[in-house]
């Protein structure tokens, strides 16, 4: 349990997402141990004292067993005394290899903040340039919808046109279309997404139209504080000019589009749009005593209409809208002809503004104040973030950028990398908790280091499971790491007691009593781990639908307690005996010699 307090002493990301989970485990933990200090010596003297026996010992099967294990604990103790007699070569050797062939296969395993769960869900965004109307759009995103629900993997869509729909909210926009997907189960959405996006880039869309699908995530779940949302990676340029960011931004994105394969990327933004730009004469305004409400209000009851009252229609109210007639306002020399009452007489919008057609920007994008172009990427199927972010650093730092533009760090990049830092410290915390406690039970500072040496073999034989099946190391994978240091010291623990009990009650020497405590301990150690990797072993085969957001940790503690559980069976030994004598060499050295003390008796003599 003490490895598992770390989680709730630091915030942020990791108190957000796993904080049920850990005092779920806390109290589990707590929980036991009540019951296995109370409810088990109960019930185990009541049922040992029962005189009724099942036989289920002598049941054929179960003969055959015990007799089978009885040979293997003989065959384990004889192999272990030749494996004492090597024990520093075997530990040497041990080390070498785990280390090495930890270090080549960590630098080969790809991180991530979060494993892709399988959302059964994806996303259609429409994308179209400026001018865009209402038809085209209808028309382009009628065809992509009819080309979801012409594939078999497709259960159903809901499909928006001049616009988007988010919950309750409606965003009307001529430039904008979206379409929900839900899948049938069992589907694959990163595969469907991927083939789809190469079919929707036969669809005939008006140049600068851009179909983009992706899958759906967890809904409310946000990793980073990136001011890209809906990307895995993200690419802020800050300049000082509008102009100079759009040139910047094109030619990265360029860049990236050819030299990133691990991740697709576009811009997060709309392109510079078109508007009718009205700009008043404010002195010849003054003349007629129209101010820009006046001004304002009556352009937009040309365009758009008022609503000066409502009509009752039963049990529901009607606007009643009044407006220009839409043919009377489709130019700009018929804006010009909007009558604007002024002084007690009718003066045109012409007389006191001048009306021209200008560029403005789709959208406006400031962080800390500056200006800046974004850059959002999505990784493709197969590949890591981490991966994909080495590429893209690699990319950005061959170019050269126009002056006065910088590249703003990268927000999922930095919550990678503190998600990676984020493993020592937690490591380093729990392996802490558990030393010390075991330092005061024990009183002793030699046992509880044997026993947490066998805390590298479990790291390393997770790593190994990692690399096997081929698994991102990511926040999942750490709290796995961490519970795997509370249950790996377990067996050390009840090996190390025993030969000490051994020791104490038949003063052996440790050799002795490691010998005997080992094969002793071999059962109860093979029955706790068989029964945690047999609970884990369907979460490491990611059976059910979102198990892929758990299964890293299952991965990692399956993979960490079979392998180490084999290495701690000869290694503890080992390192039992060693730092024994190692440490208690010297405490020889350092005890104190007896002096004798010369003795004055009568008769003058003296003696020692």
């Amino acid at each position: 349990m003490l490895n598992s307090l770390p989680f709730l002493l630091i915030g942020g990301f990791f108190s957000l997402l796993f904080s049920e989970l850990i005092l779920t485990i806390c109290f589990a933990v707590a929980a036991s141990l009540v019951v296995a200090l109370t409810v088990v010596p109960m019930l185990t003297s009541r049922l040992m004292g029962m005189s009724y026996s099942s036989g289920i010992s002598q049941f054929g099967p179960i003969k055959h067993f015990n007799r089978g294990f009885e040979n293997g604990t003989r065959a384990y103790g004889s192999v272990l005394s030749k494996v004492l007699g090597l024990r520093l070569i075997i530990i040497v050797v041990a080390f070498v290899i785990l280390g090495g062939g930890t270090w080549v296969m960590a630098g080969q395993i790809p991180q991530e903040i979060l494993p892709r769960v399988n959302t059964s869900q994806a996303r259609l965004f429409a994308l179209f340039p400026p001018g865009t109307n209402l038809e085209t759009n209808q028309k382009v995103v009628a065809a992509a919808d009819k080309l979801l629900l012409a594939q078999p993997e497709t259960e159903y869509t809901l499909t928006t046109a001049g616009g988007l729909l988010f919950g309750n909210n409606t965003i009307e926009n001529l430039l904008r279309g979206s379409s929900t997907i839900t899948l049938k189960k069992g589907t694959s959405t990163i595969a469907f997404t991927e083939r789809l996006t190469e079919e929707l880039k036969k669809i005939d869309v008006p140049k600068g139209t851009r179909l983009r699908l992706v899958p759906e995530g967890i809904r409310g779940l946000v990793l980073t504080n990136s001011p890209v949302r809906g990307g895995e990676i993200d690419v802020i340029l800050q300049g000082p000019t509008e102009q100079v960011l759009q040139e910047a931004g094109r030619q990265i994105l360029k860049e990236l589009d050819e030299k990133v394969k691990l991740a697709r990327f576009r811009p997060d933004g709309d392109a510079p749009q078109s508007e009718v730009q009205i700009r008043p004469d404010w002195e010849r305004a003054a003349l007629y005593g129209l101010s820009a409400q006046d001004i304002g209000e009556t352009v937009q009851t040309a365009i758009e209409g008022t609503v000066p009252t409502q009509l009752q229609r039963g049990n529901r109210l009607v606007d009643v809208r009044v407006q220009f007639d839409r043919t009377s306002v489709k130019n700009i020399a018929q804006l010009g002809q909007i009558p604007l009452s002024g002084n007690n007489s009718i003066v045109r919008l012409s007389d006191v503004a001048k009306i021209a057609i200008g560029k403005a920007p789709g959208e406006i994008q400031r962080l800390n104040q500056r200006q800046v172009f974004l850059i959002v990427g999505n990784l493709n199927r197969g590949a890591s973030l981490g991966d994909a972010v080495k590429q893209v650093d690699a990319v950005l730092s061959q170019m050269k950028l126009p002056e006065g533009v910088r590249i703003v760090p990268s927000s999922a990049a930095e919550t990678n990398d503190q998600l990676q830092n984020s493993l020592k410290l937690l490591g380093g915390l729990a392996t802490f908790l558990v030393f010390v406690a075991m330092a005061v039970q024990y009183n002793s500072l030699v046992d509880p280091l044997v026993i947490l040496l066998t805390v590298p073999l479990a790291l390393a034989a997770g790593i190994f499971g990692l690399y096997v099946t081929k698994t991102a190391i990511g926040a999942t994978v750490m709290i796995g790491a961490i519970l795997l240091v509370g249950i790996i010291v377990n067996n050390g623990i009840i090996m190390v007691e025993l030969a000490n009990q051994i020791r104490e009650e038949e003063g052996v020497d440790r050799t002795t009593a490691i010998l005997r405590a080992a094969p002793q301990r071999l059962r109860p150690i093979l029955m706790t781990t068989i029964t945690t990797v047999l609970g884990l072993f369907p979460l490491a085969l990611g059976i059910g639908e979102g198990s892929e957001f758990l299964q890293p940790l299952g991965v990692v503690v399956f993979s960490g307690l079979s392998l180490a559980t084999l290495l701690t069976l000869f290694i503890i030994p080992c390192f039992y005996i060693l730092l024994h004598d190692f440490f208690g060499m010297f405490a020889a050295k350092k005890k104190p010699q007896a002096v004798a003390i010369p003795v004055q008796k009568a008769g003058g003599k003296t003696t020692n």
